[in-house]
């Protein structure tokens, strides 16, 4: 991120902080001097009057660490302790109902609900010892079944690593939200994202659009995938969720074993690539996963 991202991005802060909108027309201070400036402004003007606003402006990096801590004991959290950062995300706008099922939900007064906007919502639930994958699983499940019964909202959740400290709550709500974007943009479908088990999806995410074109030009171009048909993406992704058997595909797709060749055929004389073919698969499947990541960033 260069000078000018950096700065706007700290001007929209102090926006959001104070209501007015800031421009920097003429400054005699350096880029560092001007950034470091900025900073200040927004802690002065960041009031923080709560635990939930503590979190909120510490973990998305809107204050230093050392101006978080100060605030530590005021609010009587502990600088230890295990923490898991779980950022939701709903399709529409959530309503106030959703937000006070996850606050019943969670009744220990160390967990924290924070509202991020309209569309997203962060908990940071605390643990007394390490909670292993199948428990966070669990954890997960449960938010989103009790949102989607009882507010009626369906909603998606991502998370990272559980940390040990409190400083380190914004690598891990970063994480969290990494998570989300990568499987937003690679299992569009998914309903729980974890960023360690991102695989594939965390590798292509950093490489570069230019190298991503390049891949694609070289095997198969976005305008012929372009022309692919939903219902056959959906047929090769389950394909390849179902290690390539043909029988266990055409079971879970309820359809004919049959009609899944005939597909499967078609998507080979279009693309040239047959996905019965374990080398092609794997280049099909980087394909498409460079393809969707192509698409959102449009």
């Amino acid at each position: 991120m260069d000078f000018e991202e950096k700065k706007k991005k700290l001007l929209d802060q102090l926006n959001k902080a104070t209501g007015i909108n800031f421009d920097i027309t003429d400054s005699d201070l350096s880029d560092d001097e001007t950034l470091n400036k900025l900073k200040e402004m927004i802690v002065h003007f960041n009031v923080i009057d709560s635990k939930t606003g503590l979190f909120r402006l510490y973990m998305r990096g809107e204050i230093a660490y050392s101006d978080a801590s100060a605030s530590l004991h005021r609010f009587h959290i502990n600088e230890e302790g295990i923490r898991h950062v779980f950022y939701l995300e709903s399709q529409h706008d959530y309503t106030k109902e959703s937000v006070s099922l996850l606050k019943s939900l969670l009744p220990e007064s160390n967990d924290v609900v924070v509202e991020v906007d309209s569309k997203h919502i962060a908990l940071v639930i605390c643990f007394e010892t390490a909670p292993d994958a199948d428990e966070i699983t669990q954890a997960a499940n449960s938010y989103l079944d009790m949102l989607e019964s009882e507010a009626f909202t369906s909603f998606k959740i991502s998370y990272g690593k559980s940390i040990d400290s409190f400083k380190d709550l914004p690598s891990a709500y970063k994480d969290a939200l990494i998570a989300m974007q990568i499987g937003n943009t690679f299992n569009s479908n998914g309903r729980i994202y974890s960023y360690e088990d991102m695989g594939l999806g965390r590798l292509l995410f950093n490489v570069p659009k230019k190298e991503v074109e390049a891949y694609l030009n070289k095997h198969i171009n976005a305008e012929v995938l372009s022309q692919i048909d939903e219902e056959t993406l959906n047929l090769i992704d389950a394909f390849f969720a179902n290690d390539l058997s043909l029988a266990e595909t055409a079971r879970k797709m309820f359809i004919h074993r049959n009609t899944l060749i005939y597909r499967l055929d078609k998507f080979a004389d279009l693309t040239g690539y047959d996905v019965r073919k374990f080398s092609d698969a794997i280049t099909v499947k980087i394909s498409l996963m460079l393809y969707n990541y192509i698409n959102s960033q449009k």
